[in-house]
């Protein structure tokens, strides 16, 4: 079965909320308990999670913004 982006973008949500909370445990969609061992094998998860979604939505996060100004007519 393929994980859907909403999927991802959801349970990404729940580890940031146990990240920044200082839990280790996070509930998946299917209602199971994940125990992390540690904050960087939580930290691991979410690369590993932002990895994955950057695959789904087409790649790579624009690394430079280009400005285009005038000073009128």
């Amino acid at each position: 079965m393929a994980v859907t982006l909403a999927q991802l973008e959801a349970y990404r949500e729940r580890l940031m909320d146990a990240k920044f909370s200082g839990a280790l445990m996070v509930q998946d969609s299917s209602g199971e308990m994940i125990r992390y061992r540690s904050h960087s094998e939580l930290a691991a998860a979410l690369a590993s999670l932002d990895a994955e979604i950057r695959n789904l939505t087409g790649g790579h996060r624009p690394s430079t913004v280009q400005f285009q100004t005038s000073k009128g007519l």
